[in-house]
């Protein structure tokens, strides 16, 4: 019989487990954060807003076309203005400068006033003749001539020297000077007097206008003399800026 013994069966030591290195855990991923459910349209420009921009974009660029068109059109009618106010200047020539400028002094009136009474009577034809008989540069009537000519004292001029440009020149800026001293150098009463008599440009300062002094061109009660009125005073404007800007 054998005396070896049943190995003793191992027991733990309870201390030793105790001490010994605790197992290691895997951490579990975090859980995902949930985000705000997104608005609907949240992100993208609303359709309202693009359709009011959209016309408001439409609507400036209109008035900018607009504007660019009224620019031009104004461009345009300026270079047309400035193209008519040559072709007038061109059509505003002078002749006879130095009897006019002579006769003019002599009777206080502005050469470039006779100048535009000229070209306006006869557009500086010396043998012009109109339908009721005046004659000359400043279409000199004959009774106006028989006026002048006993004003001054002359016995040797005849009616026909009113061809002759410096008599003719002599006699009608006397005859202005005599209007002009009437009217105060007014140019729009004296044009009317050359025209249509002095006489009758005092009725209409009586009769027709607003302060019973000034006479506009607006209130001259006769088309012809308003017409006639009119183109002397704008004739008169070109010469005095043209031609006789220095003159007093």
């Amino acid at each position: 019989m054998s005396n070896v013994q049943p190995a003793a069966p191992a027991t733990r030591n309870r201390r030793s487990d105790r001490h010994a290195p605790a197992k290691q855990v895997t951490p579990l991923p975090p859980a995902p954060s949930k985000k705000p459910a997104a608005k609907p349209g949240a992100g993208k420009f609303p359709v309202r807003t693009c359709i009011v921009l959209g016309m408001v974009l439409i609507i400036c660029i209109l008035a900018l076309g607009i504007a660019r068109g009224n620019l031009n059109r104004l461009h345009k009618e300026r270079e047309n203005a400035a193209a008519e106010y040559q072709r007038q200047v061109e059509r505003h020539t002078v002749a006879y400068r130095n009897e006019i400028e002579k006769y003019a002094a002599e009777n206080g009136i502005h050469p470039a006033y006779v100048a535009a009474i000229i070209l306006r009577e006869s557009s500086y034809d010396p043998k012009a003749t109109s339908s009721v008989g005046a004659r000359g540069l400043m279409q000199v009537m004959e009774s106006t001539f028989e006026f002048v000519r006993k004003k001054l004292g002359e016995d040797n001029t005849t009616f026909a020297d009113m061809y002759d440009p410096t008599t003719n020149i002599r006699y009608g800026c006397w005859y202005l000077g005599y209007l002009s001293r009437m009217f105060n150098g007014d140019p729009i009463k004296i044009a009317c007097a050359y025209h249509a008599g002095p006489n009758n440009v005092k009725l209409w300062i009586m009769n027709y206008t607003a302060d019973g002094q000034t006479l506009t061109l607006d209130e001259i009660p006769k088309d012809d003399s308003r017409y006639y009125a009119g183109k002397v005073v704008n004739a008169y404007d070109i010469y005095y800026q043209h031609y006789y800007p220095d003159a007093s």
